[in-house]
């Protein structure tokens, strides 16, 4: 319960600066691990592992973060594993699959040259992890509506792309994280199906 309310206070907005949100970050995860302890077993801790981890090593810098995929990547696999209606997780997977997917070229040698990147994925195994997340919770995340779409899209399936980036555009908005979805589905949509 203490994990929650501080992540609750984190997206209210009580911590303005940034050593402040790498302190409660840090707090966060520390919750998350003892709940680990105690039950290894349990998706949402895992889950939340996942979350916490990127959200910390985001805020650590490049080279944090490029370090954490592995961690991020293995508690994602983990809750997708104990609990295979995780939509959340299955979106979270599958958006890790696209960024990786997407990096450019140069910056994918860089990282090869200084950290181990997780092994090789392809378009198909972030859509099915989409498509999964799809069919536990239909139309409740505009990330993952905008995302399967994205992977249609680069899998040259512009038929589905549309219709989910349409989809997408249709939700309705909840939190600060969907709108930047929208946005981004709604440029993604104008970029590659002008009318």
């Amino acid at each position: 319960k203490q994990w929650y309310q501080r992540r609750v206070a984190i997206t209210a907005g009580d911590v303005l600066n940034r050593k402040g949100r790498v302190s409660q970050m840090q707090e966060l995860e520390n919750l998350i691990d003892q709940a680990l302890a105690l039950d290894g077993m349990n998706s949402s801790a895992h889950l939340w592992k996942a979350i916490l981890s990127n959200a910390s090593s985001t805020l650590a810098g490049f080279k944090k973060q490029f370090q954490n995929l592995k961690t991020m990547e293995y508690h994602l696999r983990r809750a997708i594993n104990l609990d295979h209606n995780q939509a959340a997780a299955n979106t979270l997977l599958g958006s890790l699959y696209m960024n990786l997917l997407d990096m450019p070229l140069l910056i994918r040698v860089f990282v090869n040259l200084f950290w181990e990147m997780p092994e090789e994925y392809y378009y198909e195994d972030a859509l099915m992890l989409f498509l999964k997340a799809e069919e536990v919770a239909p139309k409740t995340s505009i990330e993952n509506l905008f995302m399967t779409g994205k992977a249609y899209f680069r899998l040259d399936r512009t038929p589905c792309a549309k219709h989910y980036l349409e989809l997408a555009m249709a939700q309705p908005v909840v939190t600060n994280e969907d709108q930047a979805f929208l946005e981004e589905a709604k440029q993604f949509y104008k970029t590659n199906f002008k009318s």
